[in-house]
């Protein structure tokens, strides 16, 4: 009866809180894009595409990309339940797998979700780190299905960043303005270097985070 108690909270009634908790903070934000045309023009072409971002970064970004059907990866962790649920009710689908468990599984499931016609968004840093470097699962999915890369990245005026956290994960304070910028696009051809292409996603990655906190004037409170 207690696991049937805690399943429920942890599937139905956190992830219900959790939602509506992004909706509101989300819908109080001030974002401003900057080459929002590179996402624009490659998401309505003909290539699926993979949307690459850190960890860190991600909470600006869940509630203003969540209608240009996208896939995601979550982890097979108790938390992975509770993110799961929460991005299927902003309309993502979700399939499960992580570098550490379950992650040739996961990347076959979202090789089909893409030859299917979903793009993807991926924390290519996640979900465990190291911080700030691109990990394999999303290179090998492009070359495999042949998608175009778009880095994108956030900041934040004021925000919350947890330092404790691996990723030092950063929580906008309402009415905050934020600055979402997309970075070149990265494609991947059949004889490619891999180490070259996660050198060039991470340095791109880099380059418009610096860009986005620069333009946001980036403040936190440390907690």
């Amino acid at each position: 009866m207690k696991l049937i108690k805690y399943d429920f909270v942890r599937c139905k009634i956190l992830p219900f809180f959790a939602y509506w908790l992004i909706k509101i903070i989300s819908s109080t934000l001030r974002i401003k894009y900057i080459n929002r045309e590179i996402f624009e023009k490659n998401i309505s072409g003909d290539k699926k595409v993979l949307l690459a971002f850190w960890h860190q970064r991600q909470f600006s970004l869940v509630n203003s990309h969540k209608d240009f059907k996208i896939c995601l990866i979550t982890s097979l962790s108790k938390d992975g339940d509770i993110q799961t649920a929460i991005m299927q009710k902003f309309g993502y689908k979700c399939v499960r797998g992580s570098s550490s468990k379950g992650g040739v599984s996961a990347l076959k499931a979202a090789i089909r979700e893409v030859l299917g016609g979903y793009n993807m968004a991926i924390a290519v840093d996640g979900p465990r780190g190291p911080i700030y470097e691109v990990k394999d699962g999303i290179l090998f999915i492009a070359k495999v299905c042949n998608s175009i890369i778009i880095p994108v990245t956030s900041s934040v005026r004021k925000a919350i960043v947890f330092r404790k956290a691996w990723d030092r994960y950063i929580l906008p304070l309402p009415f905050s303005s934020v600055v979402i910028v997309y970075g070149n696009p990265i494609k991947i051809n059949k004889d490619d270097d891999i180490e070259k292409k996660r050198y060039e996603l991470k340095m791109e990655l880099d380059r418009i985070t610096k860009i986005a906190d620069n333009k946001a004037n980036f403040y936190d409170k440390i907690v």
